[in-house]
């Protein structure tokens, strides 16, 4: 891979900074400082980092978990890559968690719960709340979700936001 943004990415990133990107397919996918920008043509093009949930890298593709907005549903998007990663794995964790401002798992049936989670988009002061239920929990039951909700309450209580 050369070390030379390519123009294309370097349109598609503005007015972003790309701080990191590999080739996927005939595009690229890049880290800039706000967002994962996925190759070209993808839905959505870009994922902000307070928005992805998780990120794994295996096989010449990178598997990505991210909800469309706060507390939305997870989505997975899996990006072919072909080549030298170089720094790109690293920057994506580092952004991720640097997003992470508060993280707390509470139990709501048995040891199964949910992860409340207060996020912050680069550059901005506003926590973004959500509540990310267990596998095999359904975040429509009523019960479950008055639960997280009054568990959500006294952690933003003792946290004083």
């Amino acid at each position: 891979m050369s070390w030379r943004l390519p123009g294309e990415l370097r349109r598609r990133a503005a007015p972003d900074r790309v701080l990191a990107w590999t080739r996927s397919g005939t595009s690229e996918l890049a880290a800039l400082d706000t967002a994962l920008l996925l190759p070209d043509g993808s839905d959505p093009e870009r994922i902000p980092w307070d928005l992805v949930l998780r990120a794994s890298w295996s096989d010449g593709r990178l598997e990505v978990s991210a909800q469309d907005r706060p507390g939305g549903a997870a989505r997975t998007v899996v990006i072919p890559v072909a080549g030298d990663l170089g720094s790109l794995p690293e920057v994506v964790r580092d952004r991720v968690n640097a997003s992470i401002v508060v993280q707390h798992h509470v139990a709501l049936r048995g040891e199964s719960g949910a992860r409340i989670v207060a996020r912050r988009r680069p550059g901005s002061t506003d926590l973004r709340w959500s509540v990310v239920f267990d596998p095999g929990l359904d975040a429509a039951d009523p019960a479950l979700r008055a639960a997280a909700d009054a568990a959500l309450v006294v952690l933003r209580d003792s946290l004083g936001v």
